[in-house]
């Protein structure tokens, strides 16, 4: 068995680490994909600039010769003018007017004076009446240390002559540096570098790049892909992916670089699941040999069987290719029902799945070229989707005419007169569902085995508690089966006094992130019988280190435990008995020397143990007693006979204590082998008199100096008692009250309110409620106690006490507090906790009236870059602004609220159809799109919104708010600016 655990963890390694090299190679390309479409997307936005700049040299040349050479820089260059037509504003890009002998005779923008007469550019054009911008090699200039890009174009007379020269000057930097459309973290890199001098300008996050020192290689494949190339020496510690893109017109190459980390982010996270897995699995294997040993005809099953599911997971490891088609509704007369759909179009990918060409498909019916469509859950559910409007999908297997099984999954989308239908392959993902339920069957197998207890609870935030595996012995012990319990929070799982079921426990678990040792969980089984745990509850982590799982080890440790309670209860019966006993005890030994005294003794005569034992029990007697007590213990050493006295002892507070003080001798054998002695506190009984009246005279005085009104009533309802404040209250005395029944002295409306409180007091419930009344036209809010006495026999209860409250002041408080908390200081809106609330009520109210509801998620586009420009002062007052006109466009029942930052949330209750939310959510968009004036500084923003739609389905409100979170997700990585919409699946 060691050899085969050792054959088996070869063999779990070495296809977990091919997996994992497999899926390393396809992250690796997916990568270099992606720099080498953000190197594209780079060139393509240098290439548009240069060549605005060139219309722009082209357009002044233009301008330049109808004006006969009268047109200035600064008329051309003016706000809204002739330059702002081709090119952007904000770059202020350097530019110079030359005359036909070299002389600058006009600048903008910060021009560098320069004489360009002799210079090889301004020849060239001299020498050439082609109207071509010349574009010189980027270089770096001496003066400014700067890189620059020179654009020139020839400007012509009247008569064509050459009259000068337009020079523009582009700082590539802006390339790079004032480029936003890129979506690279704060390691990415991207750089234009010049081909013929090798001169490179870049950033890496908010670091600029200038450099000539920097090379590129391209090593190709094998080992790069075609599109990757490399930089030596590295520009700093951070390894990157590098692609590169040519720009086709200008002697530049743009290179983007992805952080390799943060491009295998995803294969890293997959990664360490698999080892994790891994890991567990080989601890496991290890851990538990000897339980293998008896399983070794369903561990090789086992292994088999994993082996062949990798097999399968490598061989199915491909894209899917989606197929669509566009099916028009076919009808044998007009307005009759639909009765097939026409082939309006069709992908290649779907002609494929069909067989035949596409060119042969189009205008085809569908139930002629496929029979197989006809019934339920094809034909009549493409007409359901038509006629509906609403879009399905499902997954479902599909049995090919060659024996082999396909999984598809179908949507159905609903056009004009027919349904559009889009088909994907995705039996390779089942594939690899069943590998990973088979690994699982393995892992349950040997938890199955255990001599233990095993469940392991969930410590998500959305199902919190929910138990994921319990094994044989768990039902065993407690008599719940997994089929019972899985799924199943704990608390719906076990009922609330069962030891399993423990909330504080698991938040010890999250608080502490280590291992806690419960030494006893009591198990009340429902058969009355109850079972006794060693429990250890390990947390389990992932990927984030965040606590995921929560396992638990058991051990059933009931007869350990009997056995030990049973010692336990054996050696405490004696002290139990002494103690527990009203009488003081002493034993004496044969020399009347005190070998032990209870704890009653203490008590009576003041004297501690310690000072009680040998002949220090007689040390508190009164000493006008002592001789008494003397000549009584001589006489009981003669006669063997009991004594019986009352005698005064002396407490060390110096209270003098009346003690019945009773000794006899204890006979072995007809000798005496001790004594034991017993004292009664009498002193109660001499005082019970007076204290009994005092007591109840200071009963009285509590009572009517409360506040509060106290009564109390007898097993029939009849007043027993009552102090001032309730005389008070009822407006009458208390001789007028007492002996009279709880129906004589309130309405009958108020008496059929109170009834059932009444009855369940006086069945033996302590009760505290509150009651709402009005008094001289004044509204009320009592708080109402209601405490049972039990009597002598203590069985049967003989009345109840009443104490009520007036809390009209402290109710309205904590209701004014309670809204103050719910209200974000900044907008006026509900904050996070508010709406959370609102939102837990919104949707129990939907899933009791089936009403349609939905949660929006938004937050504000390009927020950051007005908080950075103008200040938080400034960002606050657009959030206010957003708030109100967010506030004039939603419907008066709608719950607004903010979560934080710029994140908002809306609440649509009562929709009668999706269409309505969806409208509301087009709506903000289009109105967030109008700039904002904020005490006269105009920002433009836009608005992202994420739309979840509710009827009913049993989730959390977390679970809603995560689904429109994710909705907002799609809505800007779709580019901002718009929303998207979707229901929550239950």
């Amino acid at each position: 068995m060691p050899l085969f655990a050792l054959l088996l963890l070869a063999l779990l390694w070495g296809a977990v680490l091919a997996q994992i090299r497999q899926e390393r190679a396809s992250s690796m390309r997916d990568a270099v994909a992606g720099s080498e479409s953000l190197a594209r997307t780079l060139a393509d936005h240098t290439s548009t600039i240069l060549r605005q700049t060139d219309h722009a040299t082209q357009l002044f040349k233009l301008k330049f010769e109808e004006s006969g050479g009268a047109l200035r820089l600064k008329e051309f260059t003016r706000p809204r003018g002739l330059l702002d037509s081709v090119l952007p504003s904000k770059l202020a890009l350097p530019i110079a007017l030359v005359d036909a002998n070299g002389s600058i005779i006009d600048t903008s923008n910060a021009y560098l004076p320069e004489y360009p007469g002799g210079q090889a550019f301004f020849k060239a054009l001299a020498g050439n009446a082609l109207d071509v911008a010349l574009v010189d090699t980027p270089v770096l200039d001496a003066a400014s240390k700067q890189w620059t890009i020179r654009l020139a174009r020839r400007l012509n007379d009247s008569g064509g002559n050459f009259a000068g020269a337009i020079v523009v000057l582009v700082d590539p930097t802006y390339f790079v540096d004032d480029y936003d459309r890129l979506d690279l973290d704060e390691h990415g890199a991207l750089m234009l570098v010049a081909r013929d001098s090798g001169l490179t300008v870049g950033r890496i996050g908010e670091q600029q790049i200038i450099s000539d020192r920097i090379d590129f290689r391209a090593p190709g494949p094998p080992a790069r892909a075609p599109e990757e190339i490399e930089i030596v020496p590295a520009i700093d510690a951070t390894d990157r992916i590098y692609s590169y893109r040519e720009l086709a017109r200008y002697p530049l190459l743009a290179v983007v670089g992805v952080s390799r980390s943060s491009a295998l982010e995803h294969f890293e996270h997959r990664r360490r699941l698999y080892l994790g897995a891994l890991v567990g699995v080989s601890l496991l294997i290890v851990g538990f040999g000897a339980l293998l040993t008896r399983q070794s005809a369903r561990l090789r099953r086992s292994s088999r069987q994993a082996r062949e599911a990798q097999a399968l997971l490598r061989a199915a490891h491909q894209a899917s290719l989606d197929s669509i088609m566009l099916l028009k509704a076919w009808r044998p007369a007009p307005g009759a029902s639909p009765q097939d759909f026409i082939l309006a179009d069709i992908n290649e990918s779907a002609a494929d799945m069909l067989g035949k060409p596409r060119a042969e498909l189009l205008g085809q019916r569908l139930l002629q070229v496929l029979p197989l469509m006809r019934g339920e859950r094809f034909f009549e559910r493409f007409v359901q989707v038509m006629q509906s409007g609403q879009p399905q999908e499902e997954e479902f297997e599909l049995k090919l005419a060659s024996g082999a099984t396909r999984w598809l999954r179908h949507q159905v989308v609903p056009i004009i007169d027919g349904v559009a239908l889009t088909s994907r392959d995705i039996s390779a993902r089942k594939r690899d569902e069943l590998a990973v339920r088979d690994k699982g069957s393995f892992l349950q197998s040997l938890v199955e085995h255990l001599p233990v207890l095993v469940y392991v609870k969930s410590a998500r935030p959305e199902n919190f508690g929910q138990m994921v595996v319990w094994n044989t012995a768990a039902e065993l012990v407690t008599g719940y089966l997994a089929v019972d319990v899985l799924g199943k929070t704990d608390s719906v799982a076990f009922p609330p006094d069962f030891g399993l079921h423990d909330i504080e426990d698991d938040r010890a678990v999250l608080a502490e992130r280590g291992v806690i040792d419960h030494v006893e969980k009591p198990l009340r089984l429902a058969d009355g019988t109850t079972r006794y745990l060693h429990v250890v509850s390990v947390p389990v982590f992932d990927e984030r280190q965040q606590v995921e799982y929560i396992l638990c080890i058991g051990e059933d440790i009931s007869q350990r435990r009997q056995q030990e309670l049973a010692l336990r209860q054996h050696q405490a019966e004696l002290a139990a008995v002494t103690d527990s006993s009203p009488l003081g005890l002493v034993r004496l030994d044969r020399e009347r020397r005190c070998t032990y005294v209870n704890r009653t003794f203490e008590a009576i005569t003041g004297l501690p143990r310690a000072a009680a034992l040998g002949a220090g029990w007689t040390g508190a007697l009164h000493r006008d007693d002592y001789p008494q007590m003397h000549g009584a213990l001589d006489r009981l050493k003669r006669e063997q006979s009991a004594f019986q006295a009352t005698l005064r002892w002396v407490h060390r507070d110096g209270k003098l204590v009346w003690v019945s003080l009773k000794l006899a001798p204890i006979l072995v054998d007809g000798r005496v082998d001790g004594w034991v002695g017993s004292l009664d506190d009498i002193t109660t009984l001499r005082l019970s008199e007076v204290a009994l009246l005092e007591s109840e005279a200071r009963l009285r005085t509590i009572a009517d100096t409360l506040p509060a009104m106290v009564a109390y009533i007898d097993a029939d309802q009849v007043y027993r008692f009552l102090n001032v404040a309730y005389e008070r209250e009822l407006g009458m005395p208390a001789a007028q009250v007492l002996g009279r029944r709880i129906p004589d002295t309130v309405s009958a409306e108020r008496y059929r309110m109170l009834v059932p409180y009444i009855l369940r007091a006086l069945a033996g419930e302590t009760l505290s409620f509150e009651e709402e009344d009005i008094k001289d036209d004044i509204a009320r809010c009592m708080e109402v106690i209601y405490i049972p006495q039990i009597g002598e026999d203590q069985l049967q209860v003989v009345g109840f006490h009443v104490m009520r409250q007036d809390i009209t002041v402290q109710k309205r408080e904590k209701q004014r507090l309670l809204a103050l908390a719910q209200v974000d200081t900044l907008t006026g809106l509900t904050n996070r906790a508010g709406f959370l609330q609102k939102l837990s009520d919104c949707m129990q109210e939907s899933r009791r009236q089936g009403h349609l509801m939905a949660a929006m998620y938004m937050d504000i586009d390009r927020f950051k870059p007005v908080n950075d420009t103008y200040g938080h002062a400034m960002g606050d007052a657009l959030l206010r602004a957003f708030a109100q006109r967010l506030t004039h466009t939603m419907r008066a029942t709608d719950i607004i609220a903010r979560l934080g930052g710029d994140e908002f949330t809306i609440i649509l209750s009562h929709l009668h159809r999706p269409d309505d939310a969806t409208v509301l959510a087009a709506q903000i968009v289009s109105t967030m799109q109008q700039p904002f004036d904020l005490d006269g500084t105009v920002v433009s923003i836009s608005a992202s919104i994420g739309l979840a739609f509710y009827c009913g389905a049993d989730i959390t409100p977390a679970a809603l708010l995560q689904q429109a979170d994710v909705l907002l997700y799609q809505a800007k990585q779709d580019g901002r600016n718009g929303y998207r919409a979707g229901a929550v699946e239950p």
